[in-house]
């Protein structure tokens, strides 16, 4: 009985597992078909009379979506991706025929685009490493190559033209449109944007919003400047008047921003040559020859090369300044950051009044752990510790690793009460994760001392604190707390 209990239940858990997973195939799929269709209109309503489409998002975003997101590429998500094409076009009076034709393109490039590139790292094509540029152009060649096979077709059977000049016209228009479009969608800051939301204050994240915002000035201002001359001007050369704002937006922002400001000049550029104020007529008349759509495509690699060393770059930069900063294993700042940061606090929060408090930590019977346990759970026992911390200080305290089992954790707008009840609540977090190694479990002994006036010194309040704890080392499993000038007078009695 209890066998046919524990089987129902499995069946159940396996049945609700498999309708969750149909249940996102769906969802997936019809954003995809809502993607496709809204970007497909978009395209056909902004084609020239009796051509194609040559602002053409439908493609490019579709590829994007489906390389940053492969496990939605099912035969579900590639049914409604052709739907997609073929509501936008039979919607707008085209005929079966020729919707097939076009969309059979359509597709074909960007599954060729997918299962070429699908197995490569995020990383490889986020365009946050200089290699990735290159990445993405052989990406946006295969993908164009192969739809212009049959684009060739389709300009055969529509327009009665050849199959060389239709698979050329339609290659260098997908060029094109996977150069301006694909960067934004691969480098699209989504971790960025959620990272910021969920966890920085309010405050932290206007303070972002406002560098970003003086980054963008001189690109911002460069792009605006060059709009009225090169409309008045016009001719080839008005197409480049926008590179020096690429260059800046290149090398004064990221990767996004910098795709932002490429397609905001390419799709000037196309402007310009619509309303021939930037003439580029071909032999027959047309306006977007394939060499200019070629050009423009080659124009948006350039800024982005740029951008993505920078980037790769910066990494390395980060990952530099980390490795001198922060401990390798508790990821706390190192003694001499923490000097730094803790200074830069206490002047701050004494011009502006605040209170300000110091914790010096001590794991308990730590060495016992280490020779009975061994290294490496003695290892685990830090990150644990670390981790309590982290997670119960606020953003802004500063948070060190001292040396061995020593920690130190500057509070910053806390009163000695409210810093008190910090400690308390470390303490009694870390009795419960010591549990995890038995007898030998380190609990940890605290030593806190509150600035009382503006002008303590962080040595002071390091020697303060140092003296509560060496009180709370005598009883193990206890918060110590001194007040300037350094005593052991106020102490709060925790039991174990």
């Amino acid at each position: 009985m209890t066998d046919q209990v524990g089987n129902g239940a499995h069946s159940n858990h396996t049945g609700n597992i498999t309708k969750m997973r149909w249940q996102a195939r769906i969802a997936a799929g019809a954003a995809i078909w809502a993607v496709v269709l809204v970007a497909s209109l978009v395209g056909i309503y902004s084609r020239m009379p009796g051509t194609l489409a040559t602002f053409w998002l439908s493609n490019a975003l579709l590829l994007g979506l489906l390389l940053r997101n492969p496990q939605i590429a099912g035969a579900l998500t590639w049914l409604a991706a052709g739907t997609g094409y073929l509501t936008a076009d039979i919607l707008t009076g085209g005929e079966w025929l020729s919707a097939a034709l076009l969309n059979s393109a359509n597709l074909m490039g960007v599954l060729a685009g997918f299962y070429a590139f699908r197995r490569f790292r995020p990383v490889e094509l986020t365009l946050r490493q200089a290699r990735s540029v290159a990445w993405l152009s052989a990406l946006a060649v295969v993908a164009s190559a192969t739809a212009a096979l049959l684009g060739g077709i389709v300009e055969v059977v529509m327009f009665d033209g050849d199959w060389a000049g239709g698979a050329l016209s339609w290659f260098a228009i997908e060029l094109f449109n996977y150069a301006v479009i694909l960067p934004l969608v691969l480098a699209f800051p989504v971790d960025c944007i959620s990272s910021a939301v969920s966890h920085r204050s309010l405050s932290g994240v206007r303070r972002s919003l406002d560098i970003q915002w003086r980054r963008l000035a001189v690109p911002g201002v460069l792009l605006l400047i060059v709009l009225l001359p090169s409309w008045y001007l016009g001719g080839l050369g008005a197409l480049v008047f926008t590179t020096p704002a690429l260059i800046a937006a290149a090398l004064l922002t990221d990767v996004f921003t910098t795709a932002v400001f490429v397609a905001a000049s390419t799709t000037w550029a196309l402007v310009l040559i619509v309303t021939e104020r930037a003439s580029v007529i071909d032999a027959a008349g047309i306006p977007l020859a394939p060499s200019t759509m070629i050009g423009l495509a080659l124009l948006a690699v350039g800024p982005l090369a740029i951008a993505s060393t920078i980037s790769e770059r910066e990494q390395v930069s980060e990952a530099l300044r980390l490795a001198m900063t922060q401990d390798d294993l508790t990821r706390a700042f190192r003694r001499q950051e923490f000097v730094r940061r803790a200074d830069s606090a206490l002047a701050t929060a004494a011009r502006d009044g605040q209170p300000t408090s110091l914790l010096m930590m001590d794991l308990d019977r730590f060495k016992k752990l280490n020779d009975n346990c061994g290294h490496q759970a003695g290892d685990r026992a830090l990150v644990a510790f670390a981790d309590v911390v982290r997670r119960l200080a606020n953003a802004h305290d500063v948070f060190a690793r001292l040396g061995g089992e020593e920690f130190a954790l500057l509070v910053i707008g806390q009163d000695l009460a409210a810093s008190r009840a910090l400690a308390e609540e470390i303490r009694r977090h870390q009795k419960n994760t010591a549990d995890e190694f038995g007898e030998w479990g380190s609990t940890v002994s605290i030593g806190l001392a509150c600035a009382a006036t503006s002008d303590v010194t962080l040595d002071e309040l390091m020697a303060d604190a140092d003296g509560a704890l060496y009180c709370a080392k005598t009883r193990r499993n206890h918060v110590v707390a001194a007040q300037h000038p350094r005593t052991c007078r106020t102490i709060t009695n925790t039991s174990a």
